[in-house]
């Protein structure tokens, strides 16, 4: 993970159920130092249990690269992982001018 004091600029820490195992994932927002750049969003993965984490610029790159597979063809369920991760960070916002529904 990279070093500093952003933990306001983090997200929280979600998992996801691979076939190779438990996967923590989150999300990493980060300014550049010059005068013009904005924010930059990266992904932060690695298998439960492990203390490296891996960074891409895709929440299905950050899960390829802490599960160790192979770059190239991905299999299925890494698309489901990844949607899994995204949805768990990144709710739906609700719609403005409308009241919530009840369930």
């Amino acid at each position: 993970m990279p070093a500093g004091s952003a933990d306001r600029n983090r997200s929280e820490v979600v998992t996801v159920q691979t076939p190779r195992g438990v996967v923590d994932v989150m999300r990493q927002e980060n300014r550049g130092i010059g005068k013009r750049s904005g924010w930059q969003k990266f992904w932060l993965a690695r298998l439960t249990g492990k203390p490296g984490w891996a960074q891409a610029t895709t929440p299905r790159e950050a899960i390829r690269r802490a599960t160790l597979l192979p770059a190239g063809k991905t299999p299925g369920w890494l698309k489901v992982a990844a949607a899994e991760a995204e949805r768990k960070l990144d709710p739906p916002e609700p719609v403005v001018g409308r009241e919530p529904e009840e369930i």
